[in-house]
């Protein structure tokens, strides 16, 4: 018998990538960015912590929360100008008969966008979802035209939000974002 084999449950196993969706603040988001490379979607949320020291030697006697955070990050390999404005919060997309532009530069504001991200699960059929309700970007695009797929770096930041997509009121420590996971 093999020795330190933790107890399991196979249908909560996931490995692949998903799809990012992005929208308008403030709506579902239903934008798919499109391909994305074998790394898929990295999702990070962060929290840190500050102690309070009592005694002496001093000893920590309470902990909270200081900053809370989410993020994601992925790179895309389809070449799409909307998906690269929402990268940088910024720029102009248009279309007009054969051109399809991308302007960028001198908007000091900061364009916000609603993520959602939507993960089948192989090993169940269940479905994982990330949602992050007002995001901003939260890197520089460099494009790098070389002999492999060309990627596009995209990453954004959770701001704080008080509503959901639906307008429904948030309770103060929902938001930034939520994940689910759709029981199939």
């Amino acid at each position: 018998m093999p020795l330190n084999v933790p107890n399991f449950t196979t249908s909560k196993f996931s490995f692949g990538p998903g799809v990012l969706y992005l929208g308008a603040a403030g709506t579902t988001p239903t934008v798919d960015v499109g391909g994305i490379t074998e790394d898929g979607i990295k999702v990070a949320m962060m929290s840190k912590k500050k102690d309070i020291y009592q005694g002496n030697p001093k000893l920590v006697c309470y902990t909270f929360n200081q900053e809370q955070g989410m993020e994601v990050e992925l790179s895309g390999i389809e070449w799409n100008f909307d998906s690269l404005a929402y990268a940088l919060g910024a720029g102009n997309t248009t279309v007009s008969g054969t051109e399809e532009t991308f302007a960028f530069g001198g908007d000091p504001l900061c364009q916000t966008v609603a993520i959602k991200i939507v993960h089948q699960m192989a090993t169940s059929g269940h479905t994982m979802l990330a949602y992050l309700w007002q995001a901003v970007s939260n890197g520089d695009l460099e494009l790098t035209f070389g002999h492999d797929e060309h990627k596009f770096p995209l990453k954004w930041k959770a701001q704080r939000a008080t509503t959901n997509w639906a307008g429904d009121t948030l309770p103060y420590d929902e938001q930034l974002g939520l994940l689910i996971e759709q029981i199939a």
